[in-house]
């Protein structure tokens, strides 16, 4: 994609495109001499002021000052930048964006959009005109989404016989099958004796198509529609070339306009795609939700290009509240306002919807509290004796950590009265608290600032920062410490005169080569999960010690899941035996406890399962690559074994590699 575009092109752009056209295509506009009135979409009016020059191809509102092109139009009226708005009116007046023609990655890009959307028909078509289809469309009318619904959001089904359709569908539309691969559907057999054989990743399942921000399909979420299968109930796309889970928001493409006319620009985050789709239907159109991960940092300043505050409908079970919970924690960072919707334990959106209709959703809308609000409350409820002077310390502890993420003074000091009003503590108490908790997150940042300058985990000495595409984190060139110069001070002169290397004696001591990043920050989830038993059976059960080829990190590790649950002493018994090069980087793992998951916004036992999967990978990769080049059968054997391998954990889901794990 061009990085920039000409002047001309713009001018080409702007002459094909009707400014009269396209507004009128979101405002009611009436002729009015030699231009067009509306009222002002910007702002509210009773009066028309907002006119529309079609020679000029201008518009201007004199009740609030907006003025502008079709390119300012669509930036205002949509949230897109200005990039979005000129590759949207470019792609419907057929401009060409040149300076792409010859970026190879860029047709590539186009080539998988146009895959994506054709296969989207596809689905579509199968869903309406097949007998085998029957079992979705009876599931959309027992979950009472109708056709003008399920037409809207592209739902269709994926064919499960003849087995191979898609195949036969891709070579009849000229998509080869290395690019239904590359796209996500198609899987690579594991079996050596299948090697040329491919499965269909959604095949039986009913089709969601997720589109990014434009409108473009982007990838799928098949939902299962047999019960008592021992198989996930949603298969989402892996991500490729043009879909990255935590840049894209389901339903973000409707919802935008939307969110930025909505009075307040409030957004409603959702926790599934039916969800969403419900509130869409139901007339709650600024709606959306994240795809097949936790909501992140990402998503945050996504949504933050449309949105000035959210409120959160997420499930009224436990799971629903600590979720609120985390994303809301993220929403207060980037400081903007949030407020939790309050649902019945046994409801969520859909079903609230679907039984009591859209006047009880408004209902619970409208009295959503602040994210403060809900916090005290959800930890009064996980209090015997939530009264007592010990519950209001720890609460009002909890609620001041929470809100020591938010940058924004006003914001921050607003929500802190609405603590102290709802614990019935003077706000003055809380806030000589609060400025405590501020001063130990500096220290924190400073003691952390410094261990980067001194023992943190850096970048080896002149190497470039990592590169996304290369072998995945792990990579063994990155560093925990950059090391030490093998002789400084001043050069070594012999008896003659003459400047001489050192002797092993004489060289300056060098620290050991550092953990890998993946090593290392296993080490760090495990430093803040020791408690955690699901996850050190993760690691037990799933990470053999022979794939860690660091040997702190085969120790730590050890340590950890050979101790008996509940022992506190294993890490430091470990600590106390290491040897004294590694102290450094015992007091880097002490340093940055608490600190893994809150820069990644997964839940811990994800975490574990994503560094299980890599540090395989990794492995397996060095295997490959340590290979004679030689073509023999046991090299050729070995070879495709380990790619298969990768191919899987990079590919399959969780619950199919344990089960390879387990053989």
């Amino acid at each position: 994609m061009p990085g920039k575009i000409s002047e001309q092109v713009l001018d080409e752009i702007r002459s094909r495109v009707d400014i009269v056209e396209l507004i009128g295509s979101r405002v009611t506009l009436k002729k009015a001499g030699g231009s067009y009135k509306a009222c002002c979409p910007f702002h509210h009016e009773k009066t028309p002021s907002f006119n529309v020059n079609q020679e000029k191809q201008f518009y201007h509102c004199f009740g609030c000052g907006e003025s502008g092109d079709v390119f300012t139009f669509l930036m205002k009226q949509d949230g897109l930048t200005f990039m979005d708005a000129v590759r949207q009116l470019a792609e419907k007046v057929g401009v060409t964006l040149d300076a792409g023609e010859d970026d190879v990655r860029f047709k590539a890009r186009n080539r998988l959009y146009a895959l994506m959307g054709e296969l989207a028909a596809f689905y579509r078509r199968c869903l309406l005109q097949t007998a085998e289809a029957a079992e979705a469309r009876a599931y959309l009318a027992q979950r009472k989404l109708s056709d003008e619904v399920a037409e809207s959001f592209g739902i269709g089904y994926a064919p499960r016989f003849p087995a191979d359709a898609i195949v036969k569908w891709a070579a009849k539309r000229g998509f080869s099958q290395q690019e239904m691969v590359d796209a996500g559907v198609l899987v690579p057999s594991t079996r050596p004796d299948r090697s040329a054989d491919f499965y269909d990743r959604f095949r039986g399942r009913l089709m969601f198509p997720i589109c990014d921000h434009r409108g473009r399909v982007v990838a799928f979420s098949g939902r299962i529609l047999q019960s008592g299968k021992s198989v996930s109930k949603y298969v989402n796309s892996p991500e490729t070339e043009v879909f990255v889970k935590h840049r894209i928001l389901y339903a973000l493409h409707k919802a935008s306009a939307k969110i930025t006319h909505h009075p307040r620009r409030e957004a409603i985050i959702c926790e599934g795609q039916i969800d969403v789709i419900r509130c869409h239907a139901s007339g709650f159109e600024t709606a959306v939700a994240s795809q097949g991960s936790a909501f992140s940092k990402d998503h945050v300043a996504l949504l933050k290009k449309y949105a000035d505050s959210v409120v959160l409908v997420f499930d009224g079970d436990a799971a629903g509240r600590k979720a609120s919970l985390r994303t809301g924690k993220l929403f207060l960072e980037a400081e903007m306002p949030v407020r939790v919707a309050r649902l019945p334990k046994e409801d969520d959106p859909d079903s609230l919807l679907r039984e009591k209709g859209p006047e009880a959703f408004r209902a619970i809308l409208d009295a959503a509290v602040s994210i403060t609000a809900y916090q005290i409350e959800t930890l009064r409820q996980n209090e015997s004796s939530p009264d007592s002077i010990d519950a209001v310390s720890r609460i009002s502890r909890a609620v001041m950590e929470m809100l020591a993420g938010c940058p924004g003074a006003v914001l921050r000091s607003h929500l802190l009265q609405e603590a102290a009003d709802l614990l019935h503590l003077p706000f003055s108490a809380l806030e000589a608290d609060m400025a405590r908790v501020l001063e130990e997150q500096r220290i924190r940042t400073a003691r952390a600032d410094a261990f980067k300058k001194t023992d943190s985990p850096v970048k080896p000495k002149g190497e470039a920062e990592p590169d996304p595409d290369a072998d995945g984190p792990g990579s063994a060139t990155e560093g925990v410490w950059e090391p030490a110069d093998a002789a400084d001070g001043e050069p070594l002169i012999d008896e003659a005169g003459v400047s001489r290397a050192p002797t092993p004696q004489e060289e300056a001591p060098r620290r050991p080569d550092p953990p890998s990043r993946n090593e290392y920050l296993l080490c760090e989830l495990l430093m803040e999960c020791e408690r955690d038993q699901e996850v050190i059976a993760l690691v037990r059960d799933y990470l053999p010690l022979d794939l860690l080829e660091h040997p702190f990190v085969r120790g730590f590790v050890a340590a950890l899941t050979s101790a008996p649950p509940g022992d506190e002493c294993a890490l430091p018994a470990f600590f106390a035996t290491v040897d004294s090069a590694w102290h450094p980087l015992v007091g880097q793992l002490i340093a940055n406890e608490q600190k893994m998951l809150c820069a990644n916004e997964t839940t811990p036992a994800d975490a574990a399962k994503d560094f299980i999967r890599a540090i395989w990978v990794t492995n397996a990769k060095k295997q490959r690559g340590a290979l004679s080049a030689e073509s023999t059968p046991e090299n050729d054997a070995q070879r495709f074994h380990l790619s298969c391998l990768i191919k899987a954990f990079e590919t399959e889901p969780w619950e199919k590699l344990v089960l390879r794990l387990k053989r």
